[in-house]
């Protein structure tokens, strides 16, 4: 095992709420890596459940635990970056961890083809509630002289990566300004956003990855209010507008369009009743959005419109996965 102790600090930066079920796993995580040389900085959004107590049992002199002054997941990353010192950072959820050796062959990476502003990252693993781990396919795994293609690409296929796939230059988060705490959903995807578009290389590290939980009980299900969603409709024409402000041509705008489309269609439900804002904003951004469509389908929109239709499909398949979940629940 390599000695890293006198290797550039790495800041672990951890928001905190309600994860008691979990940030002990992540803790450990953090304990038994190979890379010696670790912070973990965890600030707790003042959970209801024992997530604080928890953590506090693993404080020592390189396990830090806080309260967040303000509150919100991007405040409290906020406030965990300024009590850090690392070199490197790296913004981990409390229910995620990783492969074994992913900080140490990042970190690898960096010292080897980094400067002061590239960025590393690793693809990422979901696992299931039944404990299954699976390898989600990714269209930008690989490295990008130009960081603005691996915008491209992220946007084209619908594919960005989780906070904890990177590593990033502490001069990088500084200049994009920190996390932005107006952001109501998206925020990943935008803080990441304004990352990539200051880095000077995205460099790929393959064979170790994050790992992302996925669950599908209530309590991680975000409330999608009208409030959030047009909050959501600014954001993500703020994230389409820093990818044009670097390539602004028709390709880039068909993805762009495209991307935007696929938002919200996959959240259709919430997006419904406010179609006609979703409309304005983009307007008023220079921007335009693909209604997406099923080609087998066509009559249908023909007769009821994009709005409608798309709203039918979408309950189709919930009740298409709620008989199949009660087919399996009574089997």
């Amino acid at each position: 095992m390599p000695d890293t102790t006198n290797s550039p600090l790495v800041s672990i930066l951890i928001p905190l709420y309600n994860a008691e079920k979990y940030i002990g796993d992540l803790l450990e995580w953090c304990i038994r890596q190979p890379y010696k040389n670790i912070e973990v900085v965890v600030v707790d959004d003042h959970s209801t459940d024992n997530s604080f107590a928890i953590a506090k049992r693993y404080e020592n002199d390189r396990i830090h635990v806080l309260t967040n002054p303000k509150k919100g997941s991007q405040s409290a990353r906020n406030y965990a970056f300024e009590h850090s010192t690392g070199q490197y950072v790296k913004f981990h959820d409390a229910d995620d961890y990783g492969s074994d050796n992913l900080i140490l062959k990042q970190v690898e990476r960096m010292l080897k083809d980094g400067d002061e502003h590239a960025i590393v990252f690793s693809s990422l693993h979901t696992l299931s509630t039944n404990g299954s781990l699976y390898s989600l396919k990714s269209y930008n795994d690989k490295d990008y002289d130009d960081p603005i293609d691996y915008l491209s690409t992220a946007y084209r296929s619908f594919s960005f990566h989780c906070p904890h796939c990177f590593l990033l230059n502490r001069q990088t988060v500084e200049k994009v300004g920190g996390w932005k705490e107006d952001v109501m959903i998206l925020q990943d995807n935008h803080f990441f956003t304004k990352a990539v578009e200051q880095a000077s290389k995205m460099l790929y590290v393959e064979g170790e990855y994050a790992i992302w939980r996925i669950f599908n009980d209530s309590q991680h299900l975000h409330c999608r209010t009208t409030e959030k969603m047009k909050n959501g409709i600014h954001t993500i024409c703020d994230m389409a507008n820093t990818l044009l402000r670097h390539r602004d041509d028709q390709k880039t705008r068909q993805i762009v369009s495209d991307f935007i489309g696929q938002y919200v269609y996959r959240d259709i439900r919430s997006f419904y009743p406010i179609l006609p804002y979703v409309d304005s904003v983009c307007k008023q951004n220079g921007l335009e959005w693909t209604k997406v469509k099923s080609e087998r389908l066509g009559f249908l929109y023909s007769i009821f419109g994009w709005k409608h239709t798309t709203l039918l499909i979408d309950k189709w398949k919930k009740m298409g996965k709620l008989f199949t979940h009660l087919v399996n629940r009574k089997g």
